[in-house]
């Protein structure tokens, strides 16, 4: 039996969705959005793909991106300073993983920035990955959205009153 090329490309992309997860293993974020002149409290999920224990994580952010907030992670404790998020004392085994949160303030117009994440070790080694988050457009103020839906409640009225109008005037024709 032939594949059609759109039955081709739907297997390419599912088989691309499920197995990215296992290709990735590196340091994600969770969300991987911050609204522009917003917050959002980020998970950052940390594997140790190494043997050694990982006794440290820090995560310095770019400029335009202020660190509001470290979260406690247990086992493990949190700093910052100036632009640098720091989680030591902890000891993540091999092939474990541990979730740091950390609360991030934009102050930058939307694209995409990355943050520095780096993983130390009991032997002295460093390992750094860039993790990727989207600054997102501003999101609209309540009295934009009151303003909006008053904007679609009349088009819906209209629409109301049209249809009204127009099956009365069928029943005199």
């Amino acid at each position: 039996m032939r594949c059609s090329g759109w039955s081709s490309l739907a297997i390419s992309v599912c088989s691309a969705l499920v197995f990215a997860g296992a290709a990735s293993a590196h340091v994600v974020a969770m969300p991987t959005y911050i609204p522009s002149k917003g917050s959002e409290a980020i998970v950052l999920e940390v594997p140790n793909e190494r043997p050694d224990p990982m006794t440290s994580f820090v995560v310095n952010v770019p400029s335009g991106i202020e660190i509001e907030h470290v979260h406690p992670a247990e086992g493990w404790t949190e700093s910052v300073e100036s632009s640098t998020a720091r989680w030591t004392g902890g000891s993540l085994p091999a092939h474990k993983q541990v979730d740091f949160r950390v609360t991030l303030k934009a102050d930058v117009e939307p694209g995409a920035v990355a943050l520095d994440a780096e993983q130390l070790y009991e032997d002295g080694g460093v390992v750094t990955w860039p993790v990727s988050i989207t600054i997102t457009p501003a999101a609209q103020s309540p009295s934009q959205n009151i303003a909006l839906a008053g904007v679609v409640g009349l088009i819906g009225l209209l629409v109301v009153a049209a249809v009204v109008m127009l099956s009365r005037r069928r029943r005199v024709a």
